[in-house]
């Protein structure tokens, strides 16, 4: 169970970096309300969280 959850993490911080790379967007610039880097924070934290998870668990 820990390790799907570290792959859903990794899949989403993985979107998430893929949304920041092209920049806002008429659909996507709710997420750039407040800049670019707390985004970039979310990213890295569900990265890391999913990837600790992931190879924890293999």
């Amino acid at each position: 169970m820990k390790k799907v959850i570290g792959i859903f993490f990794i899949v989403i911080g993985a979107l998430l970096a893929f949304i920041m790379k092209p920049g806002p967007a008429g659909k996507t610039s709710w997420m750039f309300t407040y800049g670019i880097w707390p985004l970039i924070i979310v990213a890295a934290i569900l990265l890391i969280t999913g990837m600790s998870l992931y190879n924890r668990n293999r």
